[in-house]
C-alpha cells in the first residue's frame, strides 16, 4: 500500500519551493511526440484527457500545448494542484485520490500516468480506476523509469551502492515492461504496448554528485536513444492500453 502521507509531504515541500519539473524541454517533447503517436487513431474534436498524478502540472501544461484536447489534472497534493493550476488556469485541475478519484464512469476519452506508477509499490488500483472512468474505445498511457536501463539502476535501485535517496520517496521503485503489461492486462486492457525509449534527459536531479554527472549522462542518453538497445534498455518505458 502507498504510504499516501509520504507523497504529499514530499511533493508539496517540493511545490512550496518551485514547480516539479526535472526534465528538459527536449525530454517532455520527446514523450509528448510518442504519445501523440499513439493517439492519432483517436484523435478528434472534444477529447477529454486526464492526467492523474499530474503533481504541478509541468507535463500536463507541455501536452496540452502540443495536443488538442480538453486536459484535466488530478494530484494529492495541494500545494502542488495550487501551483499547477496558477500556471495553466485553463486546465481543470482537481486535489483528489487517484486509486479513488470520484469522476463518474465513461468520463474520459485518455487516462494519462506521467511518471506516476512508480510511485506505487502495487499500482493496480490505479490502472482499475484509469480504465472505470474511461470511455469505451479509450486508453491509458504512462511513463515510468525502468530497471532494466543501467543508468536508472544504479542511480535509483536500492541494491545498486551508488543509489541516492534524495529526490524521490519511500514509495518509487523501479519497473519492468512486464510490470506495466501485467498490470494493464489485468485491469481489462487490450492491445497493450510497452517500448523502452531513451533521448529523456534530465534538468535537475536532488543529488550533488549525480547533479555534477548530468551532462555526461544527458550525452549518453541521446546517444543510446540512437541505438537498437533502446526499445528493451532505455531509461524510460511508454506503455499504452486501450479500453
Amino acid at each position: 500500500m502507498q504510504n499516501k502521507k509520504n507523497e504529499i509531504e514530499f511533493f508539496d515541500r517540493f511545490s512550496q519551493a518551485a514547480a516539479y519539473d526535472v526534465l528538459t524541454p527536449a525530454a517532455y517533447r520527446r514523450i509528448i511526440r510518442e504519445f501523440q503517436e499513439l493517439l492519432r487513431p483517436l484523435q478528434r474534436p472534444g477529447l477529454r484527457i486526464i492526467d492523474l498524478g499530474c503533481g504541478s502540472g509541468a507535463f500536463t501544461r507541455r501536452f496540452q500545448q502540443m495536443f488538442p484536447a480538453c486536459f484535466f489534472g488530478m494530484d494529492i497534493s495541494e500545494r502542488s494542484i495550487a501551483a499547477a493550476a496558477a500556471a495553466s488556469p485553463d486546465i481543470g485541475y482537481t486535489v483528489g485520490d487517484i486509486e479513488h478519484s470520484g469522476f463518474a464512469d465513461h468520463s474520459f476519452d485518455v487516462a494519462l500516468f506521467s511518471g506516476v506508477l512508480h510511485h506505487f509499490p502495487d499500482f493496480q488500483a490505479c490502472l482499475r480506476e484509469a480504465y472505470r472512468i474511461l470511455k469505451k474505445g479509450g486508453c491509458v498511457l504512462s511513463y515510468d523509469p525502468n530497471i532494466r536501463n543501467p543508468a536508472m539502476w544504479i542511480y535509483r535501485h536500492p541494491r545498486s551502492p551508488f543509489s541516492s535517496r534524495q529526490g524521490r520517496t519511500a514509495n518509487e521503485r523501479l519497473l519492468a515492461a512486464e510490470d506495466i503489461r501485467g498490470g494493464m492486462e489485468k485491469s481489462g486492457f487490450h492491445h497493450v504496448r510497452i517500448r523502452g525509449r531513451s533521448g529523456i534527459t534530465f534538468k535537475y536531479v536532488a543529488s550533488p554528485v549525480g547533479r555534477s554527472l548530468l551532462p555526461l549522462y544527458n550525452l549518453l542518453e541521446v546517444l543510446f536513444a540512437f541505438t537498437p538497445l533502446a526499445g528493451r534498455f532505455g531509461s524510460f518505458l511508454i506503455g499504452y492500453g486501450e479500453k
